[in-house]
């Protein structure tokens, strides 16, 4: 007989030598499905292996000396009872915990499989449950009903966040929405089948929004600007999050009209100053590069930059990846100064109503502002070469600077502050 197959006893078990190759497998006598895998690292596990609906299913028991061989033997009868009625055990254990899969590992999940999230949308996720949803962290999804929800949802709502309890429901609905499909028993049956927060939709419970419309009027436009010069003058050494670096981020975002992240996510690879163009990275899920091009205030700014250029991004700061976070804490020093309530985001809100109030061509608006042109069927016979967003984009600055009484000779349109 193979001397790799007889009665395993612990005195056989314990003199057997360690592998000259990865593995080494031995084969029970009294269960003859049972075996023992060894490791070259000296690792032993018991094991089952038999066909289960013409496929070979492999599953591990244990590990030896930890499980006696008695209780080896034990199990292998056990699953070998499931495996013969046509169970794959290594499915049963998986389904089973599918079934008991909580939020979190469900969040976990979610943010793993769905990779192309932006790492801000992946923080705001794990955001909303620690601040929402942390006593349902550790809670299996299947104890989450529909009342549950509901109460949750007016809680949040009576506590005077509103907009928050329609994010947090946002947020459960699309990771009940992924268990949906990701779930499974071993023969291929969902496990979660309804989702509880449809019960918001059908009470009609979701509070109203009031879209934000906040921009820095045109009268406020020197105030702005001489508060932003105040907090570069007050940091001389322009770099590492300091006022001067901020300074510019904000002139930045306001004269570019980029999305916060995209102006934190501005690469050096992606400017070009002997050209005046730059090819900022947008609709991070897809990586789509738009061409744009830097008017001579832009240009000023970016030099400024490349003479403390510490890393790849343009705004480097103390982040994770080198980049700099959003300054709240500076812009709270400029709304301080200016009694002007702003965010990042006005400040692209402010660039496209100042466009808007110019006459520039609406498909130049939504080319500089970076918004596609792919619902609008006139777009598509439409080639918005970069050249032909030079004119329009130094009329905006031309706005700015004049606004702010630098220079230019644009016409000020008045714009008002909407709140």
């Amino acid at each position: 007989m193979d001397e790799k197959t007889f009665n395993f006893t612990k005195a056989k078990l314990d003199s057997l030598p360690l592998p000259q190759k990865d593995r080494e497998t031995y084969f029970d006598k009294t269960v003859k499905e049972l075996q023992l895998r060894i490791t070259n690292k000296g690792a032993k596990s018991f094991v089952v292996i038999r066909r289960v609906n013409n496929k070979i299913v492999r599953v591990t028991l244990g590990r030896y000396p930890a499980m006696t061989i008695d209780q080896a033997r034990t199990e292998a009868r056990k699953q070998l009872g499931l495996m013969v009625t046509g169970i794959d055990p290594n499915k049963a254990k998986k389904a089973e915990r599918a079934k008991g899969t909580t939020l979190n590992q469900c969040l976990e999940d979610y943010l793993s499989i769905r990779a192309s999230l932006a790492e801000n949308t992946k923080k705001g996720y794990r955001a909303i449950i620690k601040n929402h949803l942390s006593d349902w962290q550790d809670k299996a999804l299947k104890d989450i009903d529909r009342d549950m929800v509901a109460t949750r949802h007016k809680r949040i709502v009576d506590g005077g966040e509103a907009v928050a309890a329609n994010n947090v429901m946002r947020c459960l609905r699309a990771l009940f929405n992924f268990a949906h499909g990701q779930y499974e028993d071993e023969h291929g049956k969902r496990f979660f089948t309804d989702n509880p927060v449809t019960r918001i939709s059908h009470t009609r419970a979701w509070t109203p929004e009031k879209r934000r419309t906040t921009i820095i009027r045109a009268n406020e436009l020197p105030l702005w600007i001489k508060a932003v010069d105040e907090l570069r003058a007050s940091d001389n050494n322009c770099i590492d999050e300091s006022p001067a670096l901020v300074a510019d981020y904000l002139e930045f975002c306001l004269f570019s009209g980029l999305r916060r992240d995209d102006v934190l996510c501005l690469r050096w690879e992606q400017v070009e100053l002997d050209t005046a163009l730059m090819h900022p990275v947008i609709h991070k899920k897809q990586k789509e590069v738009i061409t744009l091009p830097l008017t001579d205030y832009l240009i000023a700014i970016l030099e400024r930059r490349k003479k403390v250029q510490v890393n790849e991004y343009v705004f480097a700061g103390r982040g994770g990846d080198g980049r700099f976070d959003d300054p709240k804490r500076q812009i709270a020093k400029v709304v301080k100064l200016t009694g002007i309530h702003f965010s990042s985001h006005d400040l692209r809100r402010t660039f496209i109503s100042v466009a808007e109030s110019l006459d520039i061509s609406t498909y130049a608006i939504k080319r500089l502002c970076t918004h596609s042109l792919g619902g609008d069927v006139t777009a598509g016979y439409i080639q918005m070469d970069v050249e032909r967003l030079r004119a329009p984009m130094q009329k905006i600055t031309d706005y700015f600077l004049k606004a702010m009484g630098k220079n230019a000779t644009a016409n000020i349109v008045t714009l008002l502050k909407q709140g």
